[in-house]
């Protein structure tokens, strides 16, 4: 179910779309995929079930370690402060020392690495 952070965005063609758009869409549906969530409850303004709260710091994390989005940017795209986003790229990193969430990790990693917008981010800063 590919939902994205607004109707509007939704109506739009993908040429009209921003990249950190597409990051967004990109990294809520793998990491919703992943947890077995809607996309929509990775988005929504309140903390909600505990579950979708830590899956949200994990797709947070990855925009910001994968896509190289500062914490403002990424802030941005989830509605949420610099400083909340720090917080769950923390959060993350302390956890990585679960082995299962480690290799989860590394996974959603390499599909954002491998992913067409990584591609293009990567093309526009060496510019």
């Amino acid at each position: 179910m590919d939902r994205s952070a607004s109707p509007a965005a939704s109506s739009l063609p993908s040429t009209c779309v921003s990249s950190s758009e597409r990051v967004l869409r990109f990294v809520t549906l793998c990491v919703a995929r992943d947890f077995e969530l809607d996309q929509g409850a990775l988005l929504v303004p309140t903390r909600g079930a505990p579950q979708a709260a830590f899956a949200r710091q994990v797709a947070i994390y990855l925009a910001h370690v994968c896509f190289g989005l500062s914490f403002a940017a990424v802030g941005r795209l989830f509605h949420r402060d610099r400083t909340t986003v720090a917080h769950a790229c923390r959060v993350i990193e302390d956890r990585r020392d679960d082995c299962e969430l480690d290799r989860r990790l590394v996974a959603l990693e390499r599909m954002c690495r491998r992913s067409p917008e990584h591609s293009r981010l990567a093309a526009t800063t060496e510019r």
